[in-house]
Parts: structure tokens; sequence; C-alpha cells
């Protein structure tokens, strides 16, 4: 058997294997997009905002250098804010409520931040309902005069004991009606994870309205939601475009090393292992 002959059939398990691989990356694609209504369904997260820890990276929190799974079948009425979950505990990516996905007009990038809580224009009071407010605790909140009404606020609200990093969140909805001017309009209340500042010894969470966007999001704004979350591999895309940032997390780029070289080494492995096996019957 000539040396080409005896390469081209050495090289045919592997391809086949790698066909059969791409072949199954392809539709697995084709599914989600699908099922999840998204195209892409899946995006890079490019900034530290969602991140527990400003160095190290987790699997079950969004990171830097994450790809996430975007569900668009979504409704106002399906997702979850993190005050509307304080009842029952229901969490995600390692806190209450749901991840959302949104896009304002005028802005290039989607912005990946939890949804806070709702807000409802009231026309009548000229000012903002916030029903998740009646279902809390009165240490939960407080409004300047010391009431306990939610309707038609326009003023200060405070929240208190907010995520994994226990802040005072304040909300000017005052400021916000005031930026609004003529339209006026309810929507999401969001924030990132890791958006807050320390004064006095005090930590302040930071709410997008105001820090990012004017008003509050609107539903049709709202891409998506966040059900899934791969690690590390978003961190090549990063690097490839250069707009990975200096505060990557060590340990995501260790592990997407470590992962790197065991996905590109098992092929490898079981292609000698079956190669050992054959030789070894013919042997016998």
């Amino acid at each position: 058997m000539s040396f080409w002959k005896e390469l081209c059939i050495g090289l045919h398990r592997p391809m086949l294997a790698i066909a059969c691989g791409y072949l199954a990356f392809m539709l697995s694609i084709g599914v989600l997009v699908v099922l999840m209504g998204a195209w892409p369904p899946f995006m890079v997260v490019e900034s530290r905002s969602m991140q527990h820890d400003d160095n190290v990276s987790a699997i079950g929190i969004i990171d830097t250098g994450d790809v996430i799974v975007v569900n668009s079948r979504q409704n106002g009425s399906s997702l979850r804010t993190y005050l509307g979950s304080m009842r029952d505990g229901y969490s995600s990516f390692g806190d209450r409520g749901d991840v959302v996905i949104y896009q304002p007009p005028g802005e290039d990038v989607p912005i990946v931040h939890r949804a806070l809580c709702v807000v409802e224009y009231n026309s009548t009071a000229g000012g903002f309902d916030m029903p998740e407010l009646a279902d809390l605790p009165g240490q939960a909140w407080s409004v300047p005069d010391g009431g306990r009404e939610w309707r038609g606020l326009t003023g200060w609200v405070d929240l208190y004991g907010i995520g994994h990093a226990n802040v005072t969140v304040c909300i000017d909805l005052g400021g916000i009606l005031r930026t609004m001017g003529d339209a006026p309009h309810g929507g999401l209340m969001t924030m990132g994870d890791n958006n807050w500042k320390e004064a006095d010894g005090e930590r302040f969470g930071v709410v997008d309205q105001g820090s990012l966007v004017r008003e509050p999001i609107k539903w049709e704004w709202v891409i998506g939601k966040v059900v899934g979350e791969v690690p590390w591999i978003g961190t090549v895309r990063l690097w490839l475009t250069g707009t990975a940032p200096p505060y990557m997390p060590v340990n995501s780029v260790v592990l997407l090393v470590a992962s790197i070289a065991s996905v590109t080494m098992l092929p490898v492995a079981l292609y000698a292992s079956a190669q050992a096996l054959d030789n070894h019957g013919r042997r016998r």
C-alpha cells in the first residue's frame, strides 16, 4: 500500500468524526433558534457589570467572557423581577429575579442586566405606581414622607438589602419623570448585579435609569431573557475582536485554556487508543 493511500485511510476516521461533530453543532444551533426565537441565540458578555466578584468568575454567574443563551419568546407577564421574587425566593444566575437583555433605540450594543422592578405610569396622579412594594415588609423600602403609599410616586424610593452585595438602591422617580417630559411611560427598572458604589461605609446600587438610559425600559425594547450560560468560551471572541477588557477574570482564562486543551487532546487520545487496540488485535 502506498504512503498516500495509507495516510488517507488513517485520516478517514478522524475527519469523519469532525464532520459529524460540525453537523451536530449546526443542527443544535438551528434547534435553539427555533426554540428560543432569537438570532443569534447566543451573546458574549463584554463587561463585568453582572459579576459577583471583580476578579474571579464562577459557574452560574454571568461573568465577562461568558456566552449567554437568549430566549426571546417572553412577554412582560412571564418575566420575574427582583422585587417580585422576594416573597417566593425565585432566583436565576445567583440572585432574585430574571436577567433580561434590552436595547433602547440608538444603542449599538444590547445591555444584559437584572430586572429590578416594574413601574407603571399613573396619569391621574402624575407619578409612578410600584405595585410590587405592596407585598414587601416595611423595612424593605421607604419614601421621603415615611408613608406606605406606593401609588403616584414622584420622588425618591429607597430599597434596602438588595442583591448579593446587600446594597441600598435609591431610585429618583422625580428625575426620571422630568427627563421624559411630555411623554412619560412605565416599564422595567434594571440594574447590574455588580453596579454599586460605596460612600461613608454604605453600599449604594446604581440603577440603569440615570446611568445608562434615561427612562424605564419599554417592553418592546426587551430582546429576551437569559436562560443559560456557557462559561469562559466567549473570551476567545473578545480576544479575536480586540475587545477583551483588562479586568478579564484570570481563572476564566486558565479554565478556557484547560478546556480547549482537553477538547483537543481527547480525539487524539481516542484515536491513539483505537490504533493501539487495532495493532494488538492484528498481532494476535
